[in-house]
């Protein structure tokens, strides 16, 4: 859970950096890497939140 948990807060900080850099100027050619690098990031939290941790049978 740890990792959804870091992956969660990684979310969080690009998106406010994201909406940062926006308010600031809106046609800002970062703009797009970083949208680029939050949907990386929620496509990651997407497959770790649809494919849980194998249990192993002791």
């Amino acid at each position: 859970m740890s990792k959804m948990n870091d992956l969660n807060k990684q979310i969080e900080a690009k998106r406010k950096e994201m909406y940062a850099v926006y308010e600031k100027d809106p046609t800002d050619p970062n703009l797009l890497k970083l949208s680029q690098s939050l949907d990386k990031l929620l496509n990651r939290l997407d497959q770790i939140s649809n494919n849980p941790p194998i249990q192993r049978k002791e």
